[in-house]
């Protein structure tokens, strides 16, 4: 394979891969972007060298990896780097094909597979000894009912692979507070053939959601570190919209047990939520991809895109990486829309609203230097 230098292809044009092709382009790295969705806002970024529109790596299978094949002849010997699920996937089943013309920057499919499946990971998390929500998967309205019965409402239907979910129904998971609609949850959910699990809720505060980024190469972790959600989209159960650097050193050692017992390499983030009740941090799970808040961690000093890439190409690893506290990364646009749209449930002081705001911080999406993503993203929000 010969080896076409500074080059990276990202696919995906939303928040994941808008944040990989800034930090990228200060490494004066040229990013190739790939997407399937002409809403897509990364795509009008002044820092993407070239932007294709592709087949769809799920729906269109064959045709994505014949597309991405084809793009050797220009590229070859880039890395390529996933920043969404549906891409993942397809990058890990093809790993070893693409291997012969690209630099893939995810693990095998075997280790893929077990992350992506959140049932399968909460069985290996407990087994391993990490305190995790109880959990039940069926597509049985009756063993449902008996299991809520066991852990109380609320409780939540929550899909074993999300990306598919959230496509499906728009929403990562489902709150349920009675009988009625948790069987109106699971009957929709079996009616797409989709396998969900009831789990227990975890009660707090979006602020008792916490997030651990690393990257682990054979038995050693580098560059680690922490953060803690300040506001979720939807709250309680959603993604965060606003969160903060802040060292959480209980969750380190259990990121790292979970990375070492399936045997994953590379970039990982990994959530969890304390549990008020017994003060245990509870694993919820595990990003294998670039993720939604990373530009705070690139902010406070640790460049994760940077670090894979580096690594990935000249074979070169982080030196000791501590990530500057009370950094916050806030979705601009999310974050103003909820706010209007929950203010009579959130009940914040406008002084814990806009502390964010007059602290350090960093923008998902908006920036002065690249304004023109942050202009369709908001478009899309008003024409939608």
């Amino acid at each position: 394979m010969n080896t076409t230098s500074n080059t990276a292809i990202i696919l995906g044009g939303r928040i994941m891969g808008l944040t990989a092709v800034r930090s990228l382009a200060k490494h004066n790295i040229k990013t190739i972007l790939l997407y399937h969705d002409k809403k897509d806002y990364a795509t009008v970024s002044k820092y993407v060298f070239n932007s294709y529109y592709s087949p769809h790596p799920e729906k269109e299978e064959v045709e994505f990896l014949q597309f991405l094949t084809s793009l050797s002849s220009k590229f070859e010997g880039a890395v390529i780097f996933p920043t969404d699920d549906e891409y993942l996937i397809a990058l890990a089943k093809y790993k070893k094909t693409l291997s012969n013309y690209f630099i893939v920057a995810c693990n095998d499919l075997d280790v893929i597979s077990k992350l992506i499946n959140k049932s399968y990971i909460y069985e290996i998390a407990a087994k391993s000894g990490i305190p995790t929500p109880r959990n039940l998967v069926t597509s049985n309205i009756d063993d449902a009912k008996k299991f809520a019965i066991e852990i109380g409402f609320p409780c939540l239907v929550k899909p074993s692979q999300s990306h598919i979910y959230v496509k499906a129904f728009g929403k990562k998971m489902a709150k349920v507070f009675n009988f009625e609609s948790l069987e109106k949850e699971l009957e929709e959910a079996v009616s797409k053939k989709l396998e969900v699990m009831i789990q227990e809720f975890i009660p707090g505060n979006d602020s008792d959601n916490y997030s651990y980024w690393g990257f682990k190469h054979n038995d050693l972790f580098y560059a680690e570190a922490t953060a803690q959600k300040v506001r979720n989209d939807p709250p309680g159960t959603g993604s965060p919209r606003v969160q903060v650097t802040k060292n959480i050193p209980e969750i380190i050692p259990l990121s790292r047990k979970i990375l070492s017992e399936l045997g994953y390499q590379g970039y990982a983030n990994v959530e969890f939520k304390q549990d008020t009740r017994t003060n245990e941090y509870k694993f919820m799970e595990i990003n294998p991809r670039i993720n939604r808040c990373m530009l705070q961690a690139i902010a406070g000093g640790i460049d994760y895109p940077w670090i894979i890439y580096n690594q990935l190409v000249n074979g070169l690893f982080p030196g000791k990486l501590i990530c500057k506290e009370n950094i916050y990364w806030i979705d601009l646009a999310k974050d103003i829309i909820r706010n209007f749209q929950f203010r009579k449930t959130e009940h914040y002081k406008l002084s814990d609203y806009l502390r964010p705001y007059s602290h350090k911080h960093v923008f998902a999406v908006f920036s002065l230097k690249d304004p023109k993503p942050f202009i369709k993203r908001s478009l899309s929000f008003i024409t939608h």
